[in-house]
C-alpha cells in the first residue's frame, strides 16, 4: 500500500470514527485496528488543521534606511530558521516551508 493510499484509508477511518459515536477503544475493536494507530492519525490530522489555520502572511515594512537596489533576494526568518527568497520563487513551496517551520519553531 502506498503512503497516499494509507493516508486516504486513515482519513476515511477517522471520518467513520467521528460519525460513529463510539469510544476510541470500541471503534478500534469493531474495526480491528489498534487504539495506538487511531491516536497517531487523529494527532496527525489535528496538527495539519492547526498548521492550516495558523499560517498567515505578515506585511513587510522597509525603513528606507537600507539601499536594497543591489539586493536580489529577501531574507525571511521563522523562529531560528532563515530562508532566502529569490525573484521568481515558487509561492506554494514557500508557504509549505513556512507552515512546517511554524509548527516546529
Amino acid at each position: 500500500m502506498t503512503h497516499k493510499e494509507r493516508k486516504q484509508q486513515w482519513e476515511a477511518r477517522i471520518e467513520a470514527y467521528k460519525s460513529s459515536g463510539l469510544s476510541k477503544k470500541e471503534f478500534c475493536k469493531q474495526h480491528n485496528i489498534s487504539v495506538r494507530q487511531l491516536y497517531y492519525w487523529l494527532r496527525k490530522e489535528s496538527l495539519k488543521e492547526q498548521t492550516d489555520n495558523t499560517v498567515q502572511w505578515l506585511p513587510v515594512n522597509l525603513s528606507g534606511q537600507e539601499d536594497t537596489s543591489g539586493c536580489n533576494f529577501l531574507t525571511v526568518k521563522v523562529g531560528p530558521a532563515v530562508i532566502e527568497v529569490r525573484q521568481g520563487f515558487n509561492e506554494k513551496l514557500l508557504l509549505d516551508v513556512v507552515k512546517v517551520l511554524s509548527t516546529l519553531c
